[in-house]
């Protein structure tokens, strides 16, 4: 799905504010659909639908082996029962508000029509904020209110899952391999489903990393936008993981620090509730048309132990 049909998707959502409120169940689907698409880690995960604020997501699994040897007219004495479990998404509520005064109306050529443009860049920001929250929420942040209001997937897999940390040494083949060496062997039955989730600065210098290999290969990733992999698992861009997180480490201080997340695809989850609004009103002493877009959000993994991070890469090392 190209660009164009993102944004013909966002117009066309945009015709909702002529009544205003609550989205009607088919508008809430198209502009859910939407927003996934125009997501990039968030567009690999499965998203629920979800009626309610809170939603439980059951697991049945076995845990280990359930056969053994049969002996004719024996009973094997043993019963193998499955193991229940399971996670909860629980979303918080997320405002988009924002406004258009009365001269960019007047002194635009688009006019009335300017309305459905700005919405269409809202849509595409909100999307941009929904992965952002995903990734780098922290109910324990220290300054950001809007990454507070839920513990994303950085947060989750470095608290539930298996944490390497790099000491703020350069980028290399050698954290990827980490990665998947801490990796429980049980979850890499699925191992075309895997990705490494990485900043764009860590791709490039990935790249340039495998450039230096005096081989085809190496040239391939000077000269195109080859795809990367390690292991055979991709490496999937995502903007807005951070290159320039800070941190003291042993006494030295960083300012281009990034991580890296390894999982799998069907792993992420994340849940949007239907009841979504775009409401608008007019403040008539401001002269300024005001709107508002409300919806409720959440993200998890279905299995916190089939997530490695690897922190304190540093980019510029």
């Amino acid at each position: 799905m190209d660009q164009n049909e993102l944004l013909q998707k966002a117009l066309e959502t945009a015709d909702l504010i002529a009544g205003g409120g609550e989205l009607n169940p088919e508008q809430s689907e198209k502009f859910i659909t939407y927003l996934h698409d125009l997501s990039v880690m968030a567009k690999d995960a499965r998203n629920i639908p979800m009626k309610s604020r809170k939603r439980d997501i059951n697991k049945i699994g076995i845990g280990a082996r359930a056969s053994v040897p049969a002996t004719e007219g024996q009973d094997p004495a043993v019963r193998k029962k499955p193991t229940f479990s399971k996670v909860t998404l629980d979303t918080v509520e997320v405002m988009t508000p924002f406004e258009i005064t009365y001269d960019v109306f007047e002194d635009n050529i688009e006019k009335e029509n300017l309305e459905d443009s700005i919405i269409k860049l809202f849509a595409t920001q909100i999307a941009m904020d929904h992965e952002e929250l995903y990734i780098m929420g922290d109910t324990a942040h220290p300054t950001d209110t809007y990454l507070q209001l839920i513990d994303g997937w950085r947060k989750i897999a470095k608290t539930d899952g298996h944490l390497f940390e790099h000491g703020g040494s350069g980028i290399s083949t050698d954290v990827l391999g980490e990665l998947v060496d801490r990796m429980p062997e049980k979850y890499m039955r699925d191992y075309n489903d895997l990705r490494f989730y990485v900043s764009p600065k860590f791709e490039h210098n990935y790249k340039k990393l495998l450039g230096q290999r005096p081989t085809p290969t190496g040239d391939k990733f000077l000269l195109e936008n080859a795809p990367a992999s390690y292991g055979g698992i991709p490496l999937v861009r995502v903007p807005l993981i951070p290159s320039n997180l800070e941190e003291t480490i042993d006494t030295t201080d960083y300012d281009d620090l990034t991580f890296v997340i390894l999982t799998l695809r069907k792993n992420l989850v994340t849940g949007i509730h239907r009841n979504m609004t775009l409401e608008k009103d007019k403040n008539i002493f401001a002269r300024v048309r005001q709107y508002a877009f409300t919806s409720r959000v959440d993200c998890t993994f279905e299995e916190a132990d089939a997530v490695c991070i690897a922190e304190q890469i540093s980019v510029g090392a």
